[in-house]
């Protein structure tokens, strides 16, 4: 059954109302997320990127904690726009997620959590290889719902939190803002158009050398950690960059480039659809779909 603007309506109600997300200066949902008390299982799921049988499974693997509201679920945005080299201009999965995605959050309310990320836009702007994916998923739309389910899609993208604290973890779509945000900052992320960019733009600096203005290093999850007024350890987790040419390919990087706490997680398709689970602060990995031995096999992991 497909979803109505009427439906997308309700979902941003949801999104909104949340009510661990506090509200900004003018008395708006703010950009951040507190689930810092919540004591709860969080079920962690990456870049989805159309992957609609990954997200399906890690769902299905989960349903009854969910349902019970025993755990809850945060994917870390672009959940749209396949990546898959050839695939690019094929929408039909996107908006199989996306509907999803809207399903889920009006059948188990606040227990779904989306964030906003850098491909939760039609801005012509977003491109990759060449193609305007954002631009292409807009007509793609609008061919087949209607600039109705278009302008409720876009208020939907315009309504998502960008950064939440968690219960011994925070989450991000791309990486901290260089030099770090306070929390007031981030609430009232609409004032900050550098600041939204950074969340859903940044990237890992990977090499030597000096950093460009779209990538992060070290030095900024931990400023940004300290002036949230968190441990300096707490484990930072993004999605958006994918370090495929690590050798590792199950989807889930820690510690990355020797960033202690430092994760990096992707769910697309060809992935075997990787997802987190945090409790108490104990971070486990596991997979919808087994994880073969070999070179790119990580070792910390809970196959379920």
């Amino acid at each position: 059954m497909g979803i109505s603007t009427n439906d997308i309506s309700k979902v941003i109600t949801i999104v909104n109302n949340n009510k661990y997300r506090p509200k900004n200066r003018n008395d708006k949902p703010g950009g951040l997320l507190d689930l810092s008390s919540v004591k709860k299982e969080a079920i962690i799921i990456g870049d989805l990127h159309g992957a609609i049988d990954n997200l399906r499974t890690i769902i299905d693997q989960n349903k009854k904690k969910i349902k019970t509201g025993k755990s809850f679920v945060v994917i870390l945005g672009d959940g749209e726009h396949n990546d898959q080299t050839g695939q690019m201009r094929e929408m039909d999965s996107s908006l199989e997620v996306m509907e999803e995605i809207f399903n889920l959050i009006l059948k188990y309310k606040e227990n779904i959590i989306y964030i906003r990320g850098n491909h939760d836009t039609f801005d012509e702007r977003l491109a990759k290889s060449g193609i305007k994916q954002g631009l292409e998923f807009k007509n793609y739309l609008l061919e087949h719902r209607g600039e109705k389910y278009v302008e409720a899609m876009e208020e939907f993208f315009e309504a998502l939190p960008y950064f939440i604290i968690g219960n011994k973890w925070v989450i991000t779509h791309a990486g901290p803002i260089r030099g770090g945000a306070t929390r007031e900052e981030l609430i009232n992320i609409a004032e900050n158009e550098d600041y939204r960019f950074q969340l859903v733009w940044n990237r890992l600096h990977e090499f030597r050398g000096t950093p460009s203005l779209k990538e992060y290093g070290e030095h900024d999850i931990r400023q940004m950690l300290k002036r949230l007024n968190l441990p300096e350890d707490t484990p930072f987790i993004v999605g958006h960059n994918p370090m495929w040419g690590t050798g590792n390919r199950t989807g889930i990087w820690r510690d990355i480039i020797g960033i202690k706490n430092h994760i990096i997680l992707y769910c697309s398709i060809g992935s075997p659809a990787p997802y987190l689970t945090i409790i108490n602060g104990e971070i486990k990995e596991n997979f919808g779909l087994k994880v073969e031995k070999g070179s790119s096999y990580v070792s910390i992991q809970s196959y379920r």
